[in-house]
């Protein structure tokens, strides 16, 4: 990146011109920069936080999700994942996902649905991805947010992208962008179609905040899930009794209570509905309101629940638990009932069986599923800009394939056909749309990813 001087008031200053831009750290712009790299380009991966992984790390969200097929018995989700989790495991940052029974403290004891999850510590994380991204030659700009798009004079290409830097406003000029937002910034500001959370009603499902916690006896929580089932480890008759008492305000009636790698815990209680994480207002209500909601959800465990009488907070998230916004609306969107047949496409990227997790009203509706899937390459190409690819929760798709893929492990694997895909764009002088899916896939699998 050049080295320029920023004079105030007078022209935005150019400071790079990357082959790839990759916006957003978390982990699609991980893999996807990481990936584009390593095919020799001259990658710059930008990231509003002052650490890579996003919601993984700043958010707090963990485990990493099931990345296995519906029965547990193989991994479906490798390559670039499969790398990231070795160099966990080896820096003594996770547990080994298909090592892990289902219906344990691991997984908050569900039953369905939750099939090895990959336990880790989020400080391990930060320091892996960025010895990754500087092992394979990205360069990192933290404090950076994408702010506006400059179309080419035809409008078919990005040709500028103007960035909010703690200096002031710059730009660059790259070749080809990958979307790693979640949000689709970049295509948002680019101009492209898009879909924002209900097509009809706006409607988006609640967001969150995670937080940590220690002090919980894993054994008495044991005991009950052997005394009573898995499904008493949502803790709804005592929820019930608290609301009832009015001691529990959060508009969600079940607990969510994970083991992480180590005596550490992980909560997905909170509730925050009807906010637009596209918004900064409602972003700062998610932050307040969840922190909130954190303090008499920790009323609340000590209270009526046996074996958390003693619960203490660590730490609560510094990053908002945004499940859904933008869309980009592709020529092709992915649709639920592709997930539901286990369809397998001709230009497939990655194969999963992650399951539909709605967030809404008091309970939501999650609905596992006994396929695995394909996601195809088509979902990835943004609509009428040649050099623009999207990777993550920003993908075209419906509503409900979205509440499957925006978890960390299909968020990986997005990204790292993104990489792998912009790399072949570049190297052929080939718009996104038009490369060669079979060369991908190629190259893909080589990359120890699992495809049809």
């Amino acid at each position: 990146m050049k080295n320029v001087k920023f004079d105030f008031p007078g022209e935005i200053p150019l400071i790079g011109d990357p082959e790839v831009l990759v916006a957003g750290g978390g982990p699609a712009g991980i893999a996807a920069a990481c990936c584009a790299a390593r095919r020799g380009r001259r990658v710059l991966l930008i990231e509003r936080e002052f650490c890579l992984g996003g919601t993984g790390t700043g958010g707090l969200v963990g485990p990493f999700m099931t990345s296995s097929d519906p029965e547990g018995k193989t991994q479906l989700i490798r390559g670039f994942f499969r790398e990231l989790v070795d160099r966990l495991i080896a820096a003594d940052g996770a547990l080994e996902p298909m090592s892990l029974e289902n219906c344990d403290a691991h997984s908050s004891w569900h039953e369905f649905g939750h099939h090895n999850l990959t336990p880790f510590n989020p400080e391990v994380f930060k320091r892996v991805a960025e010895e990754m991204c500087q092992e394979s030659g990205v360069e990192l700009l933290y404090g950076a947010q994408a702010v506006a798009v400059i179309r080419s004079p035809g409008g078919e290409r990005i040709r500028r992208v103007i960035l909010a830097l703690k200096e002031g406003l710059a730009a660059v000029d790259p070749r080809l962008v990958v979307d790693c937002t979640g949000d689709g910034d970049i295509a948002a500001f680019a101009g492209c179609p898009m879909m924002k959370g209900d097509e009809t009603t706006g409607e988006m499902q609640a967001a969150g905040l995670f937080f940590s916690l220690t002090g919980i006896d894993e054994s008495r929580l044991q005991a009950r899930k052997e005394a009573l089932g898995w499904e008493s480890m949502r803790f709804e008759k005592e929820i019930a009794e608290a609301a009832a008492n009015g001691e529990y305000p959060i508009p969600r009636r079940r607990l969510g209570l994970y083991k992480a790698d180590d005596d550490s815990w992980r909560a997905n209680v909170t509730r925050i509905p009807d906010v637009d994480g596209t918004r900064s207002a409602d972003l700062t209500r998610i932050a307040v309101e969840g922190r909130k909601q954190i303090g008499a959800i920790l009323k609340f465990l000590r209270k009526y629940v046996k074996g958390c009488e003693q619960v203490r907070l660590l730490a609560s998230a510094a990053v908002p638990g945004v499940r859904e916004t933008r869309r980009i609306k592709g020529e092709f969107i992915l649709r639920e009932q592709s997930l539901i047949d286990g369809e397998r496409f001709p230009d497939a990227i990655l194969m999963l069986s992650n399951s539909r997790d709605n967030h809404f009203g008091l309970i939501g509706k999650y609905i596992p599923s006994t396929k695995s899937y394909t996601i195809p390459y088509r979902v990835l190409v943004a609509p009428g800009v040649e050099n623009l690819l999207a990777a993550g929760r920003c993908v075209s798709c419906d509503r409900a394939v979205l509440s499957a893929i925006r978890v960390m492990p299909p968020c990986f694997g997005m990204g790292q056909a993104a990489g792998n895909a912009a790399a072949l764009a570049l190297e052929t002088a080939t718009p996104c749309a038009r490369i060669d899916v079979e060369e991908l896939r190629r190259r893909l699998r080589a990359e120890n990813v699992v495809l049809p």
